[in-house]
């Protein structure tokens, strides 16, 4: 009933236009992207630097094989971060401890994750000037994470992903295909709108607190300790009920 693992759905209108996409399998073409005005009513990053990455997985993977600053996070946010030092937080906002937006960190060099994005209601996150990256990808809001779509924003430009993107324009052609049509034909908050009140629905029917993210709830219900991540705090997926 409730899982650990986010499998978002896919619906009908979201299916139709990931597989009536083309894209050019030979020609290359120069890399152009909206997704920062996309954006823009939940996070500006208009002085970042963007480069399209396979995934926010690509993104983390780039990012933490290059960062030679030392990494922490809090406890229980994505686990794919490998702890090395405590000079650089990453965080999730919204949060991957319970899908609820928090505080941006202000004291330390900061690398945000905005995964559940798309995911909620419009609400702004501010980006202070110790942000360093940002990390986003469409699988949370459109479930299309075999697709691999993905940004990676920095405030430096990176001269090896400069010259890959813009100038030997490699990249993922396909991903960005796809991406590009769901951000052109669906705004930044169309999937809490089309699923919040199923969300509402199964939360009232179990007794859950539903998490600012669509796909999530909360409990500290002691039947959910195994799904509890931090401070006594369960996070339960409703997708397969909303499914």
């Amino acid at each position: 009933m409730f899982t650990k693992l986010i499998q978002v759905p896919m619906n009908a209108l979201v299916h139709n236009i990931v597989f009536d996409t083309q894209f050019s399998i030979r020609q290359r073409q120069p890399y152009e992207t909206n997704i920062k005005e996309w954006l823009k009513p939940v996070i500006d990053l208009e002085e970042f630097y963007v480069y399209p990455m396979n995934g926010i997985t690509g993104c983390l993977d780039y990012w933490t094989s290059r960062e030679r600053k030392g990494i922490f996070q809090n406890n229980g946010d994505y686990e794919w971060i490998m702890q090395t030092g405590n000079d650089m937080q990453y965080i999730s906002v919204p949060s991957s401890i319970d899908g609820n937006f928090v505080e941006v960190p202000q004291d330390v060099p900061v690398a945000l994750d905005i995964a559940y994005v798309g995911t909620t209601a419009i609400k702004k996150i501010q980006v202070t000037p110790n942000v360093e990256k940002v990390f986003y990808s469409l699988s949370k809001p459109f479930g299309i994470q075999n697709a691999r779509t993905g940004w990676y924003f920095t405030r430096r430009p990176d001269s090896r992903l400069h010259k890959l993107t813009y100038e030997a324009e490699y990249y993922n052609y396909y991903a960005h295909a796809i991406a590009e049509r769901l951000i052109d034909n669906f705004a930044i908050d169309y999937t809490y709108n089309y699923y919040v009140d199923k969300q509402t629905a199964i939360c009232k029917e179990h007794n859950l607190t539903p998490s600012d993210s669509v796909w999530l709830a909360t409990s500290k219900d002691e039947k959910y300790k195994d799904f509890v991540r931090a401070n006594n705090t369960a996070r339960l997926c409703l997708c397969e009920e909303i499914q």
